[in-house]
């Protein structure tokens, strides 16, 4: 393999693994929602939450997905106990449906902040019923065309009716009549097979508030029945519920088992909760860990390339070196052998010097092709390398003294033997002026002497 190709390796792998080191490609806001939503369902609030919060910083998200995050995030504030954050969430959510102008973005705004506005009635004074029924009826109203919507805001204006009668003794008949209504139509209203057990919880609710103690009691039991086995905490609210209404119906056995059941199904949610929460833990940790041993061999491995690259990189830069260097001495061999050819006619010279007079490249290989004819163009070629190369030097070294084009003309003119009055004919100065330029001279090139002049100049190849 050539040193080139190995270079272009070298670098090819560094990206790639520069790239992979940057991780996998970010999700889209919708799968981010939908994870959400799918760890909403497995009562995993928290991360959950945490998903609905990297739905908002993804890079494809629009003004609709953001509505929609900040409502999933209103929803899961309301399971997790902090109504206020999202009470905030619910407002911008609903600010952001309305200027994207969707109804649908809107009424699921609407809906969570309804939600938080029942769940705000802890005394009567503190009671936001009658606000909350207000948001969930402008909320219905939006939802036309999306069935399963308009169901879940059905049944939470029916805890709205529900909650309008929470402080009155007796209770207003008529209120009563339209949570059950609410109730009945969100049933009716919903495509979904499981939406009437999803809707048990709620009439359990209506049974109690109406003193229907044994249809309550027999929702109670419906709705145990259909629950998962490890879902304590729905348990925990149906135990609960019977306690008060065995309680209410005078059954004081039935009422004492029911808060013992209670007592079993917080205890066994609460360690439900305790194991889910070290499980998460121990996965953190586990991808912390994984993460760390990752990103250290990534550091390793980029090291090495990036050390490989280098030493590539050097070989090249040698074999590059190596090469001039070859290339110079195969052309002051050349030229020495053209030199050789005939001592005696002094066109060879004149017109070497003609060549290196000038820097640049092309005019050197075009004169030294024309000195040597057509027989000799790889000779010519060699030579006007080396050449070239020379009054490279030649020019370095003349920049880096600060000779000015007057004082090398000065140089040339004093190493054809010519004394300083006949510089100074020639450039038509005087002869102070040819003095002066060579005292600059002398200074610049550190020499004391036109004599050691002349032989630093010739050493330079500008005499």
């Amino acid at each position: 393999m050539s040193f080139r190709k190995l270079l272009f390796l070298a670098f090819g792998t560094l990206i790639m693994v520069s790239s992979c080191g940057g991780g996998a490609e970010e999700d889209s806001w919708r799968s981010l929602l939908a994870e959400s939503d799918r760890l909403a369902a497995l009562q995993q609030w928290e991360p959950a939450t945490e998903c609905a919060l990297n739905a908002l910083s993804a890079s494809d998200l629009t003004q609709g997905g953001k509505s929609l995050a900040l409502s999933r995030l209103a929803s899961l504030d309301i399971m997790t106990w902090r109504d206020a954050q999202g009470w905030e969430h619910a407002l911008e959510a609903e600010r952001i449906a309305r200027e994207v102008g969707a109804d649908s973005l809107v009424a699921i705004a609407l809906l969570q902040k309804g939600r938080l506005q029942l769940c705000g009635a802890i005394t009567e004074g503190e009671a936001q019923d009658a606000e909350a029924l207000e948001t969930l009826q402008e909320s219905l109203s939006r939802a036309s065309g999306s069935p399963d919507l308009q169901a879940d805001i059905l049944l939470q204006i029916s805890q709205a009716y529900i909650g309008l009668n929470r402080f009155s003794d007796p209770i207003d008949p008529d209120i009563y009549a339209k949570a059950g209504s609410a109730i009945d139509q969100a049933v009716a209203v919903s495509k979904a097979p499981s939406f009437p057990s999803r809707a048990l919880p709620y009439w359990m609710r209506w049974y109690r508030q109406g003193g229907n103690w044994e249809a309550g009691i027999a929702c109670c039991q419906k709705v145990l029945e259909g629950l998962k086995e490890d879902d304590y905490l729905m348990q925990s609210q149906c135990w609960n519920n019977l306690v008060m209404l065995y309680a209410q119906a005078g059954d004081v056995q039935n009422a004492a088992t029911a808060h013992q059941q209670y007592v079993y199904a917080m205890e066994y949610y609460m360690r439900q909760k305790a194991d889910a929460r070290l499980q998460e833990m121990e996965t953190s940790y586990e991808t912390s860990l994984k993460e760390a041993r990752i990103a250290r061999m990534r550091i390793w491995v980029i090291l090495l390339i990036v050390l490989t690259a280098a030493l590539v990189v050097i070989i090249v830069m040698f074999q590059a070196y190596t090469r001039s260097i070859v290339a110079s001495d195969r052309g002051k061999e050349q030229l020495l052998r053209l030199i050789s050819k005939d001592l005696t006619s002094p066109g060879i010279k004149e017109s070497l010097q003609e060549a290196s007079s000038t820097p640049d490249k092309a005019t050197i290989r075009a004169r030294c092709r024309e000195l040597l004819g057509e027989d000799d163009q790889s000779m010519a070629d060699d030579i006007a390398s080396y050449i070239s190369t020379l009054a490279e030097e030649r020019d370095r070294e003349v920049k880096k003294l600060g000779l000015t084009a007057r004082e090398l003309e000065v140089i040339r003119l004093s190493a054809e033997g010519l004394s300083n009055s006949a510089i100074a004919d020639r450039l038509h100065v005087s002869v102070y002026t040819v003095k002066n330029h060579k005292q600059n001279i002398y200074l610049k090139m550190d020499v004391r002497s036109n004599a050691e002049m002349l032989r630093a100049a010739n050493r330079l190849g500008i005499a």
